[in-house]
């Protein structure tokens, strides 16, 4: 039977060819009573997706089977996009009896980056070669490098055929004009970025804040603790983060995070960073005593970062001051855009560009340099990365006030060398107002209160509640004109404004006090998709990549390489709890006019001309093969699904006629594949909604004979 082939025009799919259902948020439970006690009155509705936890090995412990007062070590990772942040608390056995006041106070935030004491590290690398011997990621990045950075955004954008090929040909270009001498290869100035996707860089990158968190519970808990003490994951994800993004996070996590380092390594989980924020930092207000609720009080967690800003709204169910015990739940659904500070530095990039003129942006982006092509990512050359630097205390430090003489910033040399007063260019300064800079803050600053304003008139008009308070936290928070723009909103709604002591890190500090249960519902463990699942096909033919193998040749004249096969559901792929994994495929099948029966030729119903197989595969393989040819007989599982064309709706086939004459008519027929894996494997091939064939297969597979 012949292989299915993609449609002219196939619905898109992710990579992975992944999407996941999702259910209603669930409430949280915040109190202070021990860590042995039971969490009274839990909430009885469904789990909430935007706490859920990450897959580990098949044989890892189910979140009820983990004592709470058990020695371990619970690890978090707030992966930003400007800058990245890891908490860390260790639990001792000993510790049975604290209650959660004294374990939050354990926490710990890594401050000893390379070069730098910080709560965060810039969620920046390079691959460039470093002759003073740099690192060459966060802080610690040569001067004249090429910097990548925003590449957590990448792992959100979905591109169409037309923005993949841009990228391609961008790609080709780079490598074309890459001067692979000697010289450079023995330099090592090859620029490797334009060859790795974003997980790829995402995963680089966490390799080394991985190094760097070995190195601290090395150096400050006990070089005996990754090997002996069983260690807890939690990492943090923006409320509005794609399916596809949430799983190349957690591959990349898992990549880096892995056992060589972490032999002990056990469950890891996810939560989202207003959730997360929102845990620690009503803590915080707890411990000052500004927690002046009563039952159906609302408030809004902003969490504003680098690259997005979150919010997540909570309503109080019920409150114990006595017993320092307060029931939350949550209201709507997490919200959030691509506001952060990063829109400012863009804002600064445009007008910089605009005063400089195309010359000297072209000298300042060093466009005619051997690497102009950034394959597709966010690439910051040396020149512009030092007039970011020089921009970036005034970005920190502006707080919407007059300064009548201005902020000049410093050029690079060789750039604005001719004064040019009208653009504010003198002395090789570009001169920045008052307001440019609200100019540069508005749409970061504009977004953020819309978002506020969007949730709070929720909670009023559909809830009709009353929001007492805002809580604002993040990096981005610590911008004295937004916290300021953000009070003056407050004002207008008799809302109170609030900023933590340690905004910067209260999601990586949150995301811990979630991991352990205390003032909420533990996160739900995710599992490690076992197998990769897909189907055989046949692609297009091209002599460079099938060059062993003859073409076959349909009957429209299109040749193509039969025996493929294409992945949709990687080995790997996080399974999260109550949220499928779901690949679907569109393809078609031809054949003749005259093969196919008339109503009137019944007896022709049972020919093998009417019928077609969709070979469906599932490989235990690490390295999925690519032809099916190369599949394991003895651990890899094949499933034929017969398909009756008769069956196809109407609607669902049409008539063609063929440029090859002697073909003459011929018929199409459109089927789409779909696989659902989560506790069990189930694939089907539908047609026009009607199921044509399916089959049922076990996770995990056979065992291997």
């Amino acid at each position: 039977m012949s292989e299915p082939r993609s449609s002219p025009s196939p619905l898109p799919v992710s990579p992975a060819g992944v999407s996941y259902s999702s259910l209603p948020p669930r409430g949280l439970n915040y109190t202070s009573q021990r860590l042995a006690e039971p969490v009274p009155d839990l909430p009885t509705d469904p789990p909430s997706p935007h706490g859920r936890s990450s897959p580990l090995p098949s044989d890892s412990p189910t979140p009820g089977a983990v004592p709470l007062a058990e020695t371990r070590m619970i690890i978090a990772l707030d992966y930003g996009t400007t800058f990245t942040g890891i908490a860390y608390l260790s639990i001792g056995s000993r510790q049975k009896e604290a209650d959660p006041e004294s374990l939050a106070e354990d926490i710990r935030v890594l401050q000893g980056w390379p070069t730098h004491e910080s709560e965060k590290v810039p969620s920046e690398i390079s691959y460039s070669p470093s002759p003073k011997g740099c690192r060459q990621w966060g802080y610690d990045i040569d001067d004249h490098s090429r910097v990548l950075k925003w590449t957590k955004l990448e792992l959100e954008e979905t591109r169409d055929r037309s923005a993949e090929l841009r990228t391609l040909a961008e790609t080709l270009y780079g490598l074309r004009l890459m001067d692979l001498s000697e010289s450079k290869v023995i330099e090592n100035d090859i620029p490797r970025h334009l060859a790795k996707e974003p997980e790829d860089i995402v995963k680089d990158y966490l390799d080394l804040i991985a190094d760097q968190t070995l190195d601290e519970i090395l150096n400050n808990v006990g070089r005996h603790v990754p090997e002996n003490i069983p260690i807890d994951m939690i990492i943090t994800h923006p409320a509005k983060w794609s399916d596809r993004a949430l799983n190349s996070t957690y591959r990349a996590v898992r990549a880096a995070f892995s056992r060589d380092l972490f032999p002990k390594i056990r469950d890891v989980s996810f939560v989202s960073e207003p959730e997360a924020c929102a845990h620690y930092t009503l803590r915080e207000a707890w411990q000052k005593d500004h927690l002046r609720f009563r039952k159906n009080d609302c408030f809004i967690v902003v969490d504003a970062g680098g690259g997005t800003v979150d919010l997540a709204s909570y309503k109080v169910v019920s409150m114990n001051y006595d017993k320092k015990q307060i029931k939350l739940q949550e209201v709507g659904y997490p919200i959030g855009d691509k506001c952060g500070a990063t829109c400012i530095d863009r804002s600064f990039d445009d007008h910089v560009r605009r005063r400089l003129g195309p010359e000297d942006w072209d000298k300042l982006t060093d466009a005619a340099d051997q690497d102009s092509a950034t394959g597709g990512h966010s690439i910051v050359k040396p020149k512009l990365r030092m007039l970011h630097g020089r921009f970036e205390a005034i970005k920190h430090g502006f707080d919407g006030k007059d300064q009548k003489l201005g902020f000049p910033v410093q050029l690079p040399r060789g750039i604005g060398s001719e004064d040019k007063p009208e653009e504010g260019i003198l002395n090789g300064a570009i001169k920045i107002t008052v307001e440019d800079l609200k100019d540069m803050f508005k749409q970061s600053v504009d977004k953020t209160l819309f978002l506020i304003g969007q949730a709070a008139t929720h909670i009023e008009i559909v809830e009709r509640l009353k929001v007492k308070k805002i809580f604002l936290s993040g990096g981005f928070a610590r911008s004295q004109y937004l916290f300021d723009r953000v009070q003056a909103f407050g004002r207008t709604r008799r809302i109170d404004v609030e900023r933590g002591e340690q905004c910067w890190s209260a999601v990586a500090r949150g995301a811990i006090i979630k991991s352990l249960g205390v003032y909420t519902e533990k996160p739900l463990l995710v599992k490690d998709c076992p197998r990769h699942f897909g189907i055989k096909v046949r692609t297009q033919f091209a002599a460079y990549k099938h060059s062993d193998m003859a073409p076959e040749m349909d009957i429209e004249g299109v040749q193509w390489a039969t025996d493929q096969i294409r992945w949709f559901i990687s080995k790997g792929d996080g399974i999260f709890p109550n949220k499928p994994l779901v690949a679907t495929y569109d393809c078609h099948w031809s054949m003749k006019a005259s093969e196919f029966p008339s109503p009137n030729k019944k007896a022709s119903h049972n020919s093998a001309e009417v019928f077609r197989d969709v070979v469906f595969i599932a490989s235990s393989q690490d390295e999925a093969p690519i032809r099916f040819g190369n599949i394991n007989k003895a651990t890899d599982e094949v499933v034929s699904l017969r398909c009756d064309l008769t069956k196809v709706p109407d609607g669902q086939w049409g008539e063609f006629v063929s440029p090859n004459k002697q073909v003459g008519k011929y018929l199409k027929f459109w089927v789409k594949v779909e696989i659902h894996v989560f506790e069990k494997v189930e694939v089907m091939i539908t047609s026009g909604g009607k199921v044509l064939a399916s089959q049922e297969l076990t996770l995990a597979g056979p065992k291997p004979r």
